[in-house]
């Protein structure tokens, strides 16, 4: 926070002086009109007609500059002073007309933007328009709007709002220093971050290299790694309360939204197209880095091209040093370099947990519908994925590093012949992926995904092949109705904004389309293959001797049979953090001094276990409570028969909510 230009009157009283309420200044209004002959007041009369006299004026709270409809301001606004809470600057326009006011930044200049806020806050911006244009295309650090702070007092720059500003022709280099709008922390004597900023319903078109992002000089931790001269340092400051709403990003060189060292950002109904379009690296469409729980939601994503020098191009990444981002009710098609990137392992050291990607739209994607580079934790639930005849993309391509992804729900509509591979040097490896109750329609590669609840009949989607979500409706009689798996804390809705059920099986792919009422279903049991019925143990994990059995069933006709010897079968189930869960199932050993357990471990963050122990010969029922930890989003069950002369089986597992 900036001390308000009314306090400095306080110095001018004496000691001796008795106390004087300060009072505060009334806010003026300044006019800038840019087309004037000559240089004013600042008044509507008498405007001043130059960047110049507005940057050394000191504006404070309730004040506004005012710049003329229409007129063009060649060179940088950098204007001094802040607002206050309640009582901002405001940057706008006046005069009549429809035309913008324009502030052009001068290409012989050596300045970083068209308009540069720095070390001030309490800020709004209104209906402008700015350009950074260079005729002779001298590739250099720029960029239209900068908003920047460093080390100020407090560590808090506070109240930016951007809204309805256009920023366009932005002839910047190919860093990640030069943008259409960018909120910038840079300094490195005092740890500073942003709160509250909103841009929204503003357009950037024709701009290199990104579009509209922030950062930070506070960015390391372990997460993020060693790079980036991080080493061991680890000062992360995030910013807080950025939104970024409702704009339209198109023509970028590079990357289009990009969210930096954040906690709790929020990306939405942005619509961002004709993205990485020059040749400036890697680069994609929508996408966060180092920030933790960023929702990107209600966004369009179209057209990022993948150049020869961008291994992305995709509409969507998290990318390494994240924790629980969500992307989820957004439309992606017709990108280069497909929907989404898991790129938790492409920093040095850096790690990403918990990303979850649910109820999105991806049609005639291309290169690959998910491109993974290490992840940990991460969820892809009822999404739908289009693929046209004489597709070639990949359902997933995977890169470097240890993923660990679970994949629920998912419709793919696969008209192509792409299916499931390694990027460069790497091969796909099925370890790293679970699968559990998807469709998967069309081609049908040699490795395609083992599945307990697999179905591979039509979706039967409204109009398959069509260009609008609503084509991607299910029919009536479709077989993805109420066939899905029901997910802990799944966001409540689909992507049209219908509830999903908590309880009852939901539908398959991004679309809740069957009725249901979850006071009339039972709780969903969170283990797969609970009673063994598909005939194999998948998927069931297991060591030493482990067999379905089809002569010891409790029910149905198949039990799992584990030992005579020291064996076990074991399944990641996934639930919800901070939840009372039971488990329940059915056990016996074929002899006394046999003890098999029916457990479940690793559901918190100290390793913690409790079982269920079965003696008798006949069948009988066991039961244990446990609570998930405030950051678990899984347990691990196991059927485990200690060493001894006989058998065990264990039979109807679930977990289920207590």
């Amino acid at each position: 926070m900036l001390l308000p230009r009314t306090a400095l009157t306080l110095l001018a009283l004496t000691a001796a002086a008795l106390p004087t309420p300060a009072v505060a200044a009334s806010p003026v209004t300044s006019y800038l009109d840019c087309s004037a002959a000559t240089n004013g007041t600042g008044t509507v009369t008498s405007p001043w007609n130059s960047l110049a006299a507005a940057n050394a004026h000191l504006f404070g709270p309730g004040d506004q500059l005012l710049l003329k409809r229409g007129a063009t301001c060649l060179g940088t606004l950098k204007p001094q002073g802040s607002g206050a809470p309640g009582a901002p600057v405001t940057l706008a326009g006046y005069g009549t007309g429809t035309a913008r006011p324009v502030v052009s930044g001068d290409p012989a200049s050596t300045e970083q933007a068209a308009v540069h806020l720095y070390n001030v806050e309490q800020w709004e911006l209104r209906e402008l328009e700015i350009t950074f244009a260079d005729p002779a295309a001298t590739k250099r650090e720029r960029n239209g709007l900068l908003v920047e702070v460093a080390d100020l007092p407090d560590g808090v720059g506070s109240h930016y709002l951007v809204d309805d500003v256009y920023v366009h022709d932005v002839n910047g280099d190919a860093t990640k220093w030069s943008n259409g709008i960018q909120f910038r922390v840079s300094g490195t004597v005092t740890p500073t971050n942003f709160d509250d900023v909103l841009v929204q319903n503003s357009r950037i078109a024709r701009v290199d290299r990104e579009g509209l992002t922030n950062r930070s000089s506070w960015m390391c931790r372990p997460s993020y790694g060693s790079g980036d001269g991080c080493g061991s340092t680890v000062n992360w400051r995030p910013s807080t309360r950025l939104v970024f709403r409702g704009n339209t990003i198109s023509d970028t060189g590079g990357d289009g939204i990009v969210v930096r060292a954040a906690d709790h950002a929020l990306v939405e109904h942005n619509l961002a197209y004709d993205l990485a379009m020059r040749p400036m690296g890697s680069n994609a469409g929508i996408w966060t880095i180092n920030s933790d729980y960023t929702t990107v939601q209600y966004n369009e994503v179209h057209h990022v091209r993948r150049l020869s020098d961008n291994n992305d191009g995709m509409a969507f990444d998290s990318d390494y040093g994240n924790t629980g981002v969500v992307f989820q009710y957004n439309y992606s098609h017709d990108n280069e370099g497909g929907f989404m990137l898991f790129c938790g392992a492409c920093g040095a050291g850096s790690s990403s947990t918990g990303t979850v990607v649910r109820y999105n739209l991806s049609r005639a994607d291309k290169s690959r519908w998910l491109f993974a580079v290490g992840e940990k934790n991460a969820q892809m639930y009822h999404n739908t994925v289009y693929l046209p005849a004489g597709s070639t993309t990949a359902i997933i391509q995977d890169g470097s590093g240890t993923s660990a992804t679970r994949l629920t729900g998912n419709v793919f509509h696969n008209l192509g012949t792409g299916g499931y591979a390694g990027f460069g040097s790497n091969v796909y490896q099925p370890a790293d992926f679970t699968w559990t109750a998807n469709t998967f329609f069309g081609n049908h590669p040699a490795n395609e995904p083992a599945d307990p609840e697999k179905l591979t009949t039509e979706p039967g989607f409204a109009n398959a092949g069509g260009s609008t979500p609503e084509d991607y409706r299910l029919s009536a009689n479709s077989p993805s109705r109420a066939s899905g798996s029901v997910i802990a804390d799944n966001g409540g809705q689909d992507f049209f904004g219908t509830p999903v059920p908590a309880v009852c099986r939901p539908d398959r792919g991004f679309q809740q389309a069957a009725t249901f009422d979850d006071t009339a279903c039972a709780p969903a049991n969170a283990v797969r293959n609970p009673g063994f019925e598909t005939g194999a143990l998948s998927p069931w994990t297991f060591y030493g001797g482990v067999t379905v059995d089809t002569t010891n069933a409790h029910s149905g006709t198949r039990a799992a049979r584990v030992g005579p010897a020291q064996a076990a079968a074991e399944q990641v189930v996934t639930l919800a953090p901070n939840t009372t869960y039971r488990l329940s199932g059915w056990g016996r050993v074929s002899a006394t001094g046999t003890e098999l357990s029916l457990g479940v471990k690793q559901y918190d963050t100290l390793g913690s276990s409790t079982r269920a122990a079965f003696t008798a010969t006949g069948w009988s029922e066991g039961t244990t409570t446990f609570t998930t930890g405030p950051n678990a989003t899984s347990a691990k069950v196991y059927c485990y028969a200690r060493s001894g002369t006989g058998y065990g089986w264990c039979d109807d597992v679930t977990v289920i909510p207590a």
